[in-house]
């Protein structure tokens, strides 16, 4: 019961990845608060030991709410993750303004202030803020400049706080790479021989380092981004190679 009694916030905690971080850290003896959009997501996961607040992370109000919840259901607030994020595509599909702000405001400025409404809490217990990137902030495929650019920014606020937040809280990212959110997809296996470990990941993946880098194991470790991807963004490949094509 390493995270006995400790008091966790997550936003986008109804499925996938951020649903993995709240079982682990509910495993480990937490009480857990958590934001989604999706109220049957959230309902699902209601326990002694987990509260779901209803929301929109884009919206001030509803972030508002949810820090009032978080302070009502915790006893002490120990650890934050912002998982929440989501995609508008880009400007092949005529990504607008209002959605690419949309994309900006879940992904960069919910974190950002859910960190500054939590830092006096995360700073009495020498807690972790726990930003979920992607590996597309370093990597793209066409058509992805709204989530893209949220995960580039969620990146530079992890550094950018650790630096603020020196001495009182860590703060630290993870770039996931392909993971299996749905945990139902089977995949061919060409699809997992081209990452290095021979499988696509899991959201258990994420969430075991996400258990890490909030333990005393990590103490040595703020201001980085791990990128967790089974090494598929190491593999360099050129047109011929493996039997890969590239076709204009």
């Amino acid at each position: 019961m390493k995270y006995k009694n400790y008091g966790v916030v997550v936003t986008g905690g109804g499925h996938g990845i951020g649903k993995a971080i709240i079982e682990e850290f509910v495993r480990e003896g937490a009480k857990v608060c958590f934001i989604d959009i999706n109220a049957d997501y959230g309902k699902s996961l209601v326990s002694e030991s987990v509260f779901f607040f209803h929301g929109d992370v884009s919206l001030e109000d509803d972030l508002n709410q949810f820090i009032c919840f978080c302070k009502e259901k915790l006893e002490r607030i120990d650890v934050l993750v912002n998982n929440a994020c989501v995609s508008h595509q880009g400007i092949l599909n005529q990504c607008n303004y209002q959605e690419f702000q949309k994309s900006l405001s879940i992904g960069v400025t919910a974190p950002y202030y859910l960190s500054l409404q939590c830092q006096d809490e995360l700073k009495k217990n020498k807690g972790s803020i726990i930003n979920i990137a992607s590996s597309r902030a370093f990597q793209s495929e066409p058509n992805t400049e709204s989530y893209t650019s949220a995960k580039g920014g969620i990146v530079a606020l992890t550094h950018a706080l650790a630096i603020s937040l020196s001495g009182q809280v860590r703060v630290n990212c993870i770039a996931p790479g392909w993971i299996d959110v749905n945990d139902t997809e089977s995949f061919s296996k060409e699809d997992e021989t081209a990452i290095p470990v021979g499988r696509v990941g899991k959201p258990i993946d994420i969430a075991r380092m996400v258990m890490f880098l909030c333990s005393e194991d990590a103490g040595f470790i703020t201001g980085e981004t791990f990128v967790v991807d089974g090494g598929m963004s190491k593999r360099m490949i050129y047109h011929g190679d493996h039997g890969w094509e590239y076709h204009i």
